[in-house]
């Protein structure tokens, strides 16, 4: 199919839909192969490199083909295609929330850490997430309202009715952008509690390893500030940018792009800083 104007930021996408599905993919992969992950974090982490993987993939096999290629039957049942991109997306959020609370109870409560997240609680947790979530997304997304192919804006977008006004506002935008803020004060004050356990410790050891130490938290500051920021600033500019837009390519990087990035990012941050600098620092975490 030729590159039309209406279609043509689609090719934009492909690139980013690639990456995205790629290194989700290896992250799960390494998680499931080392055995230094065989733990209640190292689970919570393959349950979102599973949900974040999968939201690439479909928008590198099913998303980026149908616009392409003008395949009808898929955007006939592109309400389907958009209701698993909006699962995958809020089961991804709820990890973040576990991941943070489980990081958090590592290093307030270590003594309680082991009963707390435990091998059959974690995987109770992540059962709750699964069946949680997508009874809500199925009420919401399913059976009250659509997400599907807009012709006219050429990508995914709520039914234009007031009830799907709703939905969208609250059900999506309000509801996640709180877990998010939840998730970036859970964290910072995991950043805080690392950096007491780090100034007890530090007279035993080395310049050298209080250096070490302290670029870690750094680290982790930066990630978490930055994870939680590109999170909230997904959300904002896709629910705000196309009322004050119309340039094709603006509106494309405010939502398309801006929603694929995100999972991309989060894999990359994964794979490239690994586990998080306070369970390197501090095996309380550990089982």
């Amino acid at each position: 199919m030729s590159e039309t104007p209406e279609n043509d930021t689609i090719y934009a996408l492909l690139p980013i839909s690639f990456l995205s599905a790629l290194v989700n993919w290896a992250v799960l992969y390494a998680i499931l192969k080392l055995k230094s992950f065989n733990h209640s974090f190292g689970f919570l982490s393959a349950n979102q490199a599973i949900v974040d993987a999968l939201h690439g993939s479909m928008f590198l096999i099913y998303f980026c083909p149908m616009v392409i290629l003008d395949i009808k039957s898929f955007k006939a049942n592109s309400n389907h295609g958009g209701f698993l991109l909006l699962l995958s997306y809020e089961i991804s959020v709820m990890t973040h929330l576990a991941i943070s609370l489980n990081r958090l109870c590592a290093v307030w409560v270590p003594h309680r850490y082991p009963n707390i997240f435990s091998e059959r609680n974690t995987k109770i947790i992540i059962a709750f997430i699964w069946f949680y979530t997508s009874s809500v997304a199925v009420l919401f997304y399913e059976v009250s309202c659509s997400f599907y192919f807009d012709e006219e804006i050429q990508f995914l977008s709520f039914s234009k009715t007031k009830l799907c006004g709703y939905i969208g506002w609250y059900g999506d935008l309000l509801k996640n952008s709180t877990i998010v803020a939840i998730v970036m004060v859970l964290d910072m004050l995991t950043v805080v509690k690392v950096r007491k356990m780090s100034r007890k410790i530090s007279a035993n050891i080395s310049d050298q390893a209080q250096n070490r130490l302290s670029q870690r938290e750094m680290r982790f500051l930066k990630q978490t500030v930055t994870q939680g920021t590109v999170f909230m600033l997904e959300l904002l500019s896709y629910f705000f940018i196309p009322q004050y837009f119309v340039n094709k390519w603006i509106l494309f990087f405010a939502t398309s792009f801006a929603w694929v990035a995100v999972h991309a990012l989060d894999g990359i941050w994964k794979y490239s800083i690994g586990r998080s600098s306070f369970i390197q620092n501090y095996p309380i975490g550990e089982q």
